[in-house]
């Protein structure tokens, strides 16, 4: 798989990385205008760990209900509705305190559509300790792992199949990770495509804690490889890789109308391989700043984007300078985003949602525009016959 070429590749993106880092740190630090947003939490679709229900076996069932419309102003993405809903049942039995199995199926559909889309779903979930979690099989991708968008597309959560390979997770008070492989396609000895896997690192390290304050540094690698040791298909293998590595700020306000603040400063680059767009480069960088105010009639967020050559097949397309099979390109890509965001908790891990997105290209003069209406619903029932509810 071409390791050797996949280490030189995530050495140079982060070489030199620390200096900009620091050069973020003093923009924030001294910025009294910039916001950002904390990611939704519409979008969680994984059971709660419950080490107390050892003996029980459950039904649970995730189901996320959409409706999102693209109106793209762009030389190589193009705006689309995109509608329907998937559910997910599934049995959930816990032979022991720090192991769990999950067992059942995905289902997608679009409405207006005949068809429809059918995975195989099944978790082993591992808690050594409170504060570790593996997954082998399907994956928790809630909340796209805690990605920016502009480094994974968040409408991967309403239409991609489920991830599904390896995934280690820690959490305590000082710092979160999120570790994973998905691999989307395996190859066998003699098969005419090629090996397929996207990979991921989130780390969020505290740095201040207190009062109603706190001060977080957010560093992600996320990448996609095509091809392996067996590979016969056409075409070398090739990595896409992402790495981004931020300071966030933020603040809890006492107050009957507004409820928090947050800034946050990004600096992103990635890597791609040569002629996978019409950018005459295998690399490219971008900053994004943004901020925002929660208050309990939503969340508002104004932002500023610089990319330059910036390029990931896996983030959302207006935050690209090119696309892959596409004739135009823009060596730099500046945008002004404006958004808006509601959503309310219904029960436990179940929320609605509403979201409107704004972007301007400054360069073009162009407005495009994103919104979406959601829907997630997530429950279980403990099944007769079983040692004592949950």
């Amino acid at each position: 798989m071409q390791m050797n070429n996949l280490i030189k590749k995530i050495l140079t993106l982060i070489s030199g990385s620390g200096q900009k880092l620091m050069v973020v740190f003093l923009l924030v630090v001294l910025s009294n205008g910039a916001f950002s947003q904390e990611i939704t939490k519409i979008f969680l679709g994984d059971e709660p760990f419950n080490p107390d229900t050892t003996g029980n076996l459950y039904i649970a069932v995730d189901n996320l209900s959409f409706f999102k419309n693209n109106e793209y102003k762009s030389e190589y993405a193009t705006g689309y509705t995109l509608t329907g809903a998937w559910i997910r049942p599934k049995l959930i039995y816990y032979p022991d305190k720090k192991f769990r199995f999950e067992i059942g199926g995905q289902v997608l559909k679009y409405n207006g559509r005949d068809e429809y889309k059918a995975f195989p779903w099944f978790a082993a979930v591992y808690q050594p300790e409170k504060h570790v979690t593996f997954r082998m099989g399907n994956l928790n991708g809630d909340q796209n792992h805690g990605l920016p968008e502009p480094v994974m597309d968040s409408e991967h959560f309403l239409n991609g199949s489920p991830e599904a390979g390896i995934q280690a997770k820690y959490k305590n008070h000082f710092l979160k990770a999120d570790m994973w492989i998905d691999w989307q396609k395996m190859i066998f000895k003699g098969d005419p495509f090629k090996e397929r896997f996207v990979f991921g690192t989130v780390l969020e390290g505290t740095l201040y804690h207190g009062g109603n304050s706190k001060l977080t540094l957010p560093i992600t690698f996320n990448g996609l490889h095509e091809g392996g040791e067996i590979d016969t298909a056409p075409g070398l293998a090739h990595t896409n890789i992402a790495v981004s590595e931020g300071v966030k700020f933020s603040q809890q306000i006492e107050g009957s109308v507004f409820k928090s603040w947050l800034l946050e400063a990004t600096l992103l680059q990635s890597t791609y391989p040569e002629g996978q767009t019409a950018l005459k480069s295998v690399r490219g960088s971008a900053w994004y700043l943004h901020a925002g105010i929660n208050s309990g009639y939503g969340n508002i967020v104004a932002g500023y984007w610089q990319g330059t050559r910036y390029f990931t097949p896996l983030g959302m397309p207006l935050f690209q300078n090119g696309a892959m099979d596409q004739p135009a390109a823009i060596d730099q890509n500046k945008l002004c985003t404006l958004s808006y965001l509601f959503e309310r908790k219904i029960f436990n891990q179940s929320n609605f949602g509403f979201n409107f997105n704004m972007l301007l290209n400054t360069s073009t003069g162009k407005i495009s525009n994103y919104e979406g209406l959601y829907l997630m619903i997530n429950f279980s029932v403990l099944l007769p016959k079983t040692k004592k509810m949950q």
